[in-house]
């Protein structure tokens, strides 16, 4: 979605028609009716409200001038003429948490007798408990989205709860990504030797750092409804950066390793050319000197990378692999997990 990522111009040569979309794709966007999948699809809605001109209208279409010139690039959203009432909104993890690259889902409804009442949020959450304010079951905790005075809440530190003249759902929106997306969860280690932790805040952090990777691989397989182009865009886009990200915080579990190696075939099914994440290094090669990055996680020189690989970048309209060996060659789960014991080692102890 950005012209940043044109150092990737060597692996990524060929865009298809879900790399052209997802460069189209807007932050806030306007869909004629919402999915049948909406959760709140058969709220009894107040049909005077659909009016043009009405003060719900009005009240609607400042909410959709505010997120029009407001959201964030992490923040993305859908809403519709038919059902005013109804969003659909996307947003990316933090980072230097878990849930870094993440993607969280919501259905949104404005009641009838909104703004007096706080909007009411789903969270599709595809059964991942990754996180204590985002029930599974869709629930989300927030005082935001609590009618009061405002006064301190114990969700998330927050401090305020919904006003009618002052709240708007890009407050909420942020408030989500900035408080339950941030809390209590941040690195313990500040990035570095997580693996060898074996604290109780290093156990947190890893159940939700699994169980974010988990939900990437759920949303793969199913986008929720028009976020199709959306989802494998992004993923194609970010692949990379989570799949260093994770290598560098795996510890020897054999939850993580196997998540690894789903996450990585994951991605080339979606497109995204991934053997510089090699599963069996090559004799000699000091990965840690090699992988230099940019702000966004990319490889800042791949051509030179891969060379030490003997490696040849693939083309999209490569051959297909066999269905039952997606990457094209065989790697066991004990080979896998033996090749990141040696990645592990510092070079000059394999060279003995």
């Amino acid at each position: 979605m950005d012209e940043s990522n044109k150092s990737f111009g060597e692996i990524e040569e060929i865009l298809d028609d879900v790399d052209q979309r997802f460069k189209q794709i807007k932050k806030l966007g306007m869909f004629y009716s919402p999915p049948y999948d909406h959760h709140f699809l058969r709220y009894n809605r107040n049909s005077k409200n659909m009016v043009s001109g009405t003060d719900f209208y009005q009240r609607i279409e400042k909410e959709w001038l505010l997120l029009g010139n407001n959201l964030p690039s992490s923040i993305l959203v859908q809403s519709y003429e038919k059902r005013i009432d109804l969003m659909r909104a996307v947003i990316v993890g933090p980072p230097n948490t878990p849930y870094a690259h993440g993607l969280f889902f919501f259905d949104i409804l404005f009641p009838s007798n909104y703004p007096d009442c706080p909007p009411r949020l789903h969270y599709l959450s595809y059964d991942v408990d990754s996180n204590q304010y985002l029930d599974p079951k869709g629930k989300v905790s927030l005082s935001l989205l609590e009618c009061g005075s405002p006064l301190t809440n114990w969700y998330c530190n927050a401090q305020e709860k919904w006003n009618p003249w002052k709240s708007n759902i890009l407050q909420v929106l942020t408030a989500i990504q900035t408080s339950i997306l941030s809390t209590n969860l941040l690195n313990p280690n500040g990035g570095e030797d997580l693996q060898v932790s074996r604290n109780s805040e290093w156990l947190r952090y890893k159940k939700a750092l699994t169980l974010t990777c988990k939900g990437m691989l759920y949303m793969l397989r199913d986008p929720p409804i028009n976020f199709h182009d959306f989802v494998k865009g992004y993923f194609r886009t970010t692949a990379h950066y989570i799949l260093l990200n994770y290598r560098k915080q795996m510890d020897d579990s054999d939850v993580m390793f196997q998540l690894y190696h789903e996450l990585y075939r994951a991605f080339e099914r979606n497109g995204t050319y991934c053997k510089h994440h090699p599963l069996v290094v090559p004799t000699g090669v000091d990965l840690q000197a090699e992988e230099k990055t940019n702000n966004k996680g990319f490889f800042k020189d791949v051509t030179t990378i891969l060379s030490n690989f003997n490696m040849a970048p693939k083309r999209r309209n490569q051959p297909a692999p066999h269905p039952e060996d997606p990457l094209g060659e065989h790697v066991s789960h004990a080979e896998f997990r033996a090749a990141f014991t040696t990645l592990a080692q510092p070079v000059a102890t394999q060279n003995k």
